[in-house]
This record gives C-alpha cells, structure tokens and sequence, in this order.
C-alpha cells in the first residue's frame, strides 16, 4: 500500500510532533510521522550497536563524557542549538540501514524522508565509509522535508 502524504514534516516542537502522530526515530534522528517510519528497521538498527543488548551510546559533549539516553535526546529537539555526538561506527550503520530503508521502501508502502532520499545522501554515506573513524554529530530534527 503506497502513502498518499509527500511530506514528513512533524511540525516544530515536541508538543507538535506528539500531537501529529509522530514519533522520534533514532535511525533518521528526526521525528517522523507513521508513513515515514520502518519501525521493525529502527528497532532492529537499535539492536545494531556495540553496547549492551546492541544498543548504541549517544554523547552531550565531543570529549564523550556525558552520556545521554535516547528517550531524553528524543526531547532535545525544542533546543535548535543542541547537538549530541555517536561514533563513525554509529555513522556506518546508518548508512547501511538507510540504503535497506530505501529498498524497502518500495515494497512496504513506506516514505524516505525527503532529506535523505537523494543522491546527496547516498554519496555523504560513501565518504563516511571511506573514513568511518571520525565522530558523529547531530541534531534532533522535526522536519525532514528539506
């Protein structure tokens, strides 16, 4: 079943995204609405990492000492200027489980949020690959379509 919704836009707060049925999504580290999300890939990628049970370590600060859960950096977005930092390796993932979002977008109805379905993306995941050692950073997004 293909979606009819073009846009993956949760508005521009916590309050806005929950009210209009979306959810954070530690995969694209944005808010996305239902049509946009693979949540059987998300869970799965959160089950990729290198810490206990899989999961994936997500800093506050570049020197890595302050750890922050995903549920608390889930309500980081209402901070523009908040940034967190995961490791190349967390960066790699990403990349890969973004390329199996894309194949399985074609099959399950789902939508690549604009952001990272163009060819930008796909060649930023090639540089990371090749230089898969330097750390990440990143800011919770609510709106995907640009």
């Amino acid at each position: 079943m293909k979606t009819t919704s073009t846009s993956c836009s949760c508005g521009n707060s916590t309050a806005q995204a929950l009210a209009l049925g979306c959810k954070y999504d530690s995969l694209a580290a944005a808010w996305l609405p239902p049509h946009c999300r693979d949540d059987d890939l998300t869970a799965e990628f959160d089950r990729s990492g290198p810490g206990k049970d899989g999961q994936w370590t997500y800093w506050r600060d570049l020197a890595r000492t302050q750890e922050i859960s995903l549920d608390e950096l889930a309500t980081m977005g209402d901070d523009r200027a908040f940034r967190f930092y995961m490791t190349g390796q967390w960066h790699v993932v990403h990349c890969i489980f973004y390329w199996r979002k894309e194949h399985r977008a074609r099959f399950n109805g789902k939508m690549v949020e604009p952001r990272s379905d163009t060819e930008g993306h796909i060649k930023h995941c090639g540089k990371v690959l090749m230089d898969p050692e330097h750390l990440t950073i990143a800011g919770v997004e609510f709106n995907t379509d640009r």
